[in-house]
């Protein structure tokens, strides 16, 4: 009996917070972001950063299927944001970049998709023998100008999952990047590698390119390679 009277008070007392972090919600500004058309809504990618009285406050967008548009709360602690800037990101597009003034309660955006170029890529990972098990590599885009455009000192650069590829017995593997070569005006950016296990998604190795093209943490953006990038593993 005392179980099931504790679990009821657990159920009303999750459904009173719940009732309440929705009415706060209905009453904040809101910022309602429409997706492009043919983009499907769990593979875009949004980070934002609001300022105003609180501040500055970071935050993204966790992708979901069958949605047409998002919406951001553009407030902190019941403090309506001034400003809000973001990065969008879709396959297939080009990055977008946002500054929004909060001029009223409620903003509808229109999110664009201006298609972008890719380029295939031709890596191997030395020592081959790292590539024997189940593995895949990932490549990660890093927004490394993302603090020039929030207007930030520090903090976690934007990263952005943009392609996967399998390794063969030898190391070798293809893999097709965004062009984002053609997006130069943004600033400084790199595609970062890592080996993963493909049942746990664990990191097997970070993979270091060992080219010209080398950034500080990984290939650097540009608008051709070599026709094969040799690639040393730092295992974790």
């Amino acid at each position: 009996m005392v179980r099931t009277m504790l679990g009821i008070v657990l159920f009303l007392s999750t459904g009173l917070l719940a009732t309440s972090q929705d009415i706060e919600s209905q009453g904040s500004p809101t910022i309602r972001l429409s997706l492009p058309p043919d983009i499907p809504s769990n593979s875009v990618h949004i980070n934002y950063f609001l300022t105003g009285p609180f501040g500055g406050y970071g935050g993204f967008v966790t992708p979901a299927s069958g949605r047409s548009s998002y919406e951001i709360i553009a407030a902190v602690d019941g403090k309506p944001a001034e400003r809000v800037k973001l990065i969008f990101y879709a396959p297939g597009c080009q990055i977008e970049t946002l500054d929004i003034q909060m001029q009223s309660q409620t903003v509808s955006q229109q999110l664009l998709c201006v298609p972008l170029a890719q380029k295939i890529l031709h890596g191997q990972i030395m020592p081959a023998p790292i590539t024997q098990q189940l593995s895949e590599v990932e490549v990660t885009y890093l927004a490394m100008w993302d603090h020039r455009f929030f207007g930030i000192g520090d903090g976690l650069v934007t990263t952005i999952p943009v392609a996967t590829a399998i390794p063969d017995q030898n190391g070798n593997f293809e893999v097709t990047l965004p062009d984002f070569s053609a997006q130069a005006n943004l600033g400084e950016a790199e595609f970062r590698f890592t080996l993963r296990e493909i049942k746990t998604g664990n990191i097997i190795a970070f993979l270091s390119p060992a080219d010209d093209a080398r950034g500080p943490q990984g290939l650097k953006v540009e608008a051709s390679y070599s026709p094969l990038i040799r690639f040393s593993s730092m295992p974790r």
